[in-house]
């Protein structure tokens, strides 16, 4: 992979990244074993089941920073009625 910079939300997926170009270089490879074939797309499974499960990860962290955020501000809307 060429090397780029990565800003901190995507150092985080560097690994993720990188795979992608791995897999660039299987498809383009007409000649490329089944067996061989079989195994990356294990892989490529298993790297995929690890995304949906961090997205739902995320997914829930940021439903919770909301509601809290939302918590706050109907409080601060209250303190600021009441003066």
């Amino acid at each position: 992979m060429a090397e780029e910079i990565f800003d901190e939300t995507e150092q985080t997926f560097k690994e993720d990244f990188a795979y992608l170009e791995k897999i660039k270089k299987v498809k383009a490879n007409k000649d490329i074993d089944p067996l061989m074939l079989m195994i990356e797309y294990q892989v490529l499974a298993e790297k995929y089941n690890k995304l949906l499960k961090n997205a739902v990860r995320i997914s829930k962290m940021g439903d919770k920073a909301q509601k809290k955020l939302i918590k706050y501000k109907e409080l601060m809307d209250t303190m600021r009625n009441m003066g």
